[in-house]
Formats: C-alpha cells, structure tokens, sequence
C-alpha cells in the first residue's frame, strides 16, 4: 500500500485518501475559502510580516532612502513599510531618495492589491452558507410498525426553520464484479418519508429493510466484519438567508446498532409545555429482537 504523502488529502466522508497532484495544488482560491479560519488568519499575519519584512530590507540598501529613519536600521525602515503597506503616513517618516520614491510606489500598488484580495476572500468565506444540522452519532436498526427499520436521527440546531428540506441516504459498499473487479457502489435506499415542509425541530429518517432492500438480511456479523458506510445528505431552503443549505453524515458499519432505538427526545413539562432536549440525540436502548 502506498504511504500517505504531505500531498495527499484525507476524505473523512468516506475515509479515503486522495491523491490529487499538481490540480489540487493550483486551485488557491478554493484552498483558501476551505481552510479553518485559524489557518486562514494565521497565514494572511505571516504574508504580511513577510513583505513588510522584504520591503523594509530594500529600504536599508540605499542611502537615506527615508527621511526620519535612522540609517541602516531594518526596524524604522520595517515600521515605515508597514506604514506604506497599509496606507497610514503618520508623517514622522517619508521617502527622501528616488530609490526611496520608486519603493513606496511599488509597495502602495502592492497594498491596495493586496487589501482587496484579503478583503474578496474574507468576504467569500463569510457569505458561505451553513447548515447547523446536527445528526446523531449512530444509526439504529429495530422493528417499526412490525418491519424492521434503519433509523437515524437529525435536528437543526438554529432557530428557524429550512424549508422543504429533503434527505437521501445512499449505501456505499464494496463489491466485485464477476470479472475480479473491485467496485464501489451506490445503492439509494428507500425512505419513509424523503421530504419534509419544514424542517425545524428534529427528523427520524427511516429505511424500512424488506426483501427489496440492500440490507435485507444485515447481520450482526455483517456489520462488526463488512465494509460498508451510509452516506446521508440534507438539502434545504433557509427562511431567513434566502439560500439553499446542504448538510451531510457518514455512518460506517462500526456506527449502526442492531436491535436497538432511540429514546424520545420530546418530553412534556408539568406547565404542558414541550420540551425537545437535543442533548439526547445519541441516546439509544436495546430492544427484544
């Protein structure tokens, strides 16, 4: 098996390494929307350093390039690039020389270039629109309405609704073709209910295993030994940004419970007031078989 390389990106999805070469590599916009904004912060601080620092190294090669800067010294020529850079002109320093002059000029393009690229990105990645749907952890599989039943469990965490808001859930399993081909394949599963008006509070998305089914026949042993995962994707309008919102879990053959359900999440106050604890979202109990 190969080894994973600095290059590589790892797909938590469907738990996949990917090798995407020079492509990945090149597509900066693209990495710099999708990175933490930890990350995103910490390498726009660096670049700026950096070219104050370059700059305010070429500052101390000529002579008297700055009037007010003590001569040779990176650190006034470094402050008065950072001064440049981001077009302050307190006044105590100035260019003096041509040289000084031609600096400034090549800098202050730089600035305004580099101001508009930050504030572009910022801006992208704060319109990105998100989802807050939580899922829970795992998925379930006991007897609904006399029919045994996959079940899983989603709920949106923000305080308005999505609406018509749909579900898919697909099985994700490996196969081999009667050639000797090792093939993944998608197999969409049938649900209860696939679309909902409004989404709000929580969904009980549920597959119900008959003859028909991928998972006709499930196992214990297939699930703690099979290599398998559900992949489920919510798609959904939201109220308040006008904008279609998409969420998505994975559930490995590790994560689905046999003979097992959820327990309520919705309870009754003694005022008669409804309460749904999203904190149980992930609690399950065993069931007779």
């Amino acid at each position: 098996m190969a080894q994973k390389s600095e290059r590589d990106r790892f797909d938590p999805f469907t738990r996949t390494v990917i090798r995407t070469g020079a492509a990945e590599r090149g597509d900066l916009y693209h990495r710099a929307v999708r990175m933490p904004w930890s990350q995103f912060l910490g390498l726009m601080a660096a670049s700026f350093l950096a070219v104050n620092a370059l700059f305010g190294f070429l500052y101390t090669l000529g002579e008297h390039t700055v009037e007010g800067a003590r001569p040779g010294s990176f650190a006034d020529h470094f402050f008065f690039s950072v001064q440049t850079l981001a077009t302050i002109g307190y006044g105590m320093m100035y260019p003096h020389s041509t040289y000084g002059h031609v600096l400034v000029t090549v800098e202050a393009m730089l600035g305004m270039l580099g101001i508009g690229l930050v504030a572009a990105l910022a801006f992208a990645r704060l319109s990105l629109p998100v989802a807050r749907i939580r899922f829970s952890r795992v998925a379930v599989i006991a007897p609904f309405d006399g029919v045994p039943t996959l079940m899983l469990r989603a709920a949106n965490e923000r305080r308005n609704s999505l609406i018509a808001a749909r579900v898919q859930v697909s099985l994700l399993r490996q196969e081999t073709t009667r050639e000797g081909f090792d093939i993944r394949r998608f197999y969409d599963l049938r649900l209860a209910r696939s679309e909902t008006p409004m989404f709000s509070l929580s969904w009980l998305i549920m597959h119900p295993i008959t003859a028909d089914s991928p998972l006709h026949q499930l196992s214990a042993e297939a699930l703690e030994n099979g290599e398998f995962a559900l992949l489920v994707s919510i798609t959904g309008l939201d109220e308040n940004l006008s904008q279609t919102l998409h969420a998505r879990h994975s559930y490995f053959n590790t994560d689905i419970r046999l003979n097992h359900r959820f327990r309520d999440m919705l309870e009754v106050s003694s005022a008669g007031d409804r309460l749904l604890d999203l904190g149980r979202i992930d609690d399950v109990e065993p069931v007779a078989p």
